[in-house]
């Protein structure tokens, strides 16, 4: 799967607020081919940085806007949903930041 080709959710104001959103079952499916379920990569490790502590994210550079903010948001109230299982979240998240974001936090 390509994720520059998948169609991200729309994310309201309402929706990064009080996020709902449940696990797509594709992107899930992608990311347990992808080893990051229950995995142990930089990006689950970033995960977990910026779910329990925060910080500021370094974007990659040179991808297509619009499919950084889309993805950006839908991970981002992914992450701050009650909805789905802990470990789906993290998988999903950690794929998506693979693909846009730089492995380390800011300093």
């Amino acid at each position: 799967m390509d994720l520059k080709e998948f169609k991200f959710p729309e994310v309201s104001k309402v929706d990064m607020a009080f996020p709902t959103f449940g696990t797509i079952p594709e992107l899930l499916e992608e990311a347990v081919k992808r080893k990051f379920y229950n995995g142990n990569t930089e990006y689950n490790k970033l995960f977990s940085a910026i779910f329990f502590s925060g910080g500021k994210v370094k974007f990659k550079k040179g991808l297509d806007k619009e499919f950084v903010e889309r993805a950006w948001a839908y991970c981002r109230s992914l992450m701050g949903s009650y909805t789905p299982k802990h470990e789906e979240k993290e998988a999903v998240c950690a794929m998506i930041m693979s693909e846009i974001l730089e492995p380390e936090l800011e300093k």
